[in-house]
């Protein structure tokens, strides 16, 4: 049997590619191939379990969330945007909720209603899914793709690497297939680094803060001192610290620049600066005898743990406070690695792709989609919106 096409991964972007409705009354011929006993287990996770499938707003603004490469993927973005991502759950009986914070859900808060929407569609455009089964090598022959798993071997006209990247490795998503892909020649991947993760720093201590999150705080990473340089990378949202690492999106959004004994540094009090912070701490604390974690309670919006700790770790100094409060430094022990990162950063290079339609520029019949590529977005829906994108490209394509 000789199939239209093959996708290798059935998580997101291959679920989504499965469901496009550009196969609706085409009779092509698909399989799914997936080395794990089920499907989309990490878009199950996703969100806790809620799926945070997409942001709102202009799909325009989407752009700069994945930063430089973002521009490179605007028409995919444009043409299956945001909206045409709601639309379709919401006719597939699926209905949406938009948060304060521009996330969108589904109503049910249930990634699974997704999970099922989309192996519908699958099944009504009549591909099949196989689970255990592990591809283990690709060959590219005159005018078809030859797929080998342990078991079998599948002949197919076109192949879809759906495969992901190497964030959760217990899902299913290890990168393995990426060792696959560095035997095909003509394709090149860009090194492979967690991204979306919380990030560790020697000596820390707010272990007993676990849980405590700051509004609009100012991060950045800055080069290990021994090696100088510029500054990595810098963002302002919210901040969190948990029981052995710092995170929330202002760190998340910016860990794959992070390298061990670089420096984070974070502005709890942003967008005021050191001097404005030391001058309004002499000015309350020059006729007061209350302590000075109390003054720190009455003066700004801090949480009462955390100012009781930093007078402990930087009083009674106000200048030390004030420069702690503004830009307390950590040095960078890790990354939370793979195992806890939400995305990859590295995958397929771009520019061997054709970025309307996601097919390799070179090898005829190989598309790349979803978290395989060097793509990876900011917290807050972006990296499924791309997994959506880009599979619908690709199967648009596909069916002309």
């Amino acid at each position: 049997m000789i199939y239209d096409f093959l996708v290798i991964g059935c998580g997101a972007s291959g679920l989504f590619f499965g469901a496009s409705p550009a196969f609706k009354n085409r009779n092509l011929r698909g399989l799914i191939l997936e080395k794990t006993k089920h499907p989309g287990t990490k878009l199950l996770m996703s969100g806790s379990g809620q799926c945070n499938i997409t942001h709102s707003g202009s799909i325009k603004d989407f752009v700069n969330s994945y930063g430089a490469p973002g521009k490179k993927i605007r028409s995919a973005l444009y043409k299956y945007s945001n909206d045409v991502l709601i639309d379709f759950l919401n006719d597939g009986g699926v209905p949406t909720i938009c948060r304060e914070d521009g996330k969108i859900f589904p109503r049910s808060m249930k990634a699974k209603d997704i999970l099922d929407l989309l192996l519908k569609k699958i099944n009504q455009n009549g591909f099949e899914i196989k689970y255990s089964s592990p591809v283990i090598e690709v060959n590219k022959t005159d005018d078809s793709w030859e797929v080998k798993t342990p078991d079998q071997t599948y002949i197919a006209k076109s192949i879809i690497v759906a495969t992901g990247g190497c964030s959760y490795p217990t899902t299913g998503s290890d990168g393995q297939f990426f060792d696959v892909l560095k035997n095909v020649s003509d394709i090149d991947i860009t090194p492979l680094k967690p991204a979306l993760a919380a990030i560790r720093v020697r000596d820390y201590g707010y272990t007993e803060l676990s849980g405590i999150s700051f509004r609009n705080v100012k991060v950045r990473i800055l080069p290990d001192p021994k090696k100088g340089g510029k500054m990595k990378a810098e963002n302002i949202d919210d901040l969190l610290f948990t029981h052995s690492d710092i995170s929330g999106p202002a760190v998340l959004n910016i860990s794959k620049y992070a390298d061990t004994d670089d420096i984070l540094e974070v502005n709890y009090l942003y967008p005021k600066t050191y001097e404005e912070i030391f001058s309004r701490l002499k000015e309350v604390t020059k006729d007061s005898s209350a302590d000075l974690h109390n003054v720190l309670i009455a003066n700004f919006d801090l949480p009462r743990r955390f100012c009781k700790i930093i007078t402990e770790n930087y009083g009674p100094s106000i200048k030390s406070i004030a420069k702690a409060l503004t830009g307390e430094s950590f040095v960078i022990k890790s990354t939370g690695g793979f195992a806890n990162a939400m995305a990859t950063n590295g995958g397929v290079v771009l520019s061997q792709l054709d970025l309307k339609s996601f097919k390799h520029k070179n090898l005829a019949g190989l598309y790349v989609i979803g978290e395989a590529c060097d793509i990876d977005g900011a917290t807050g829906g972006y990296n499924l919106q791309f997994a959506f994108s880009s599979a619908w490209a690709a199967a648009e394509n596909i069916c002309e």
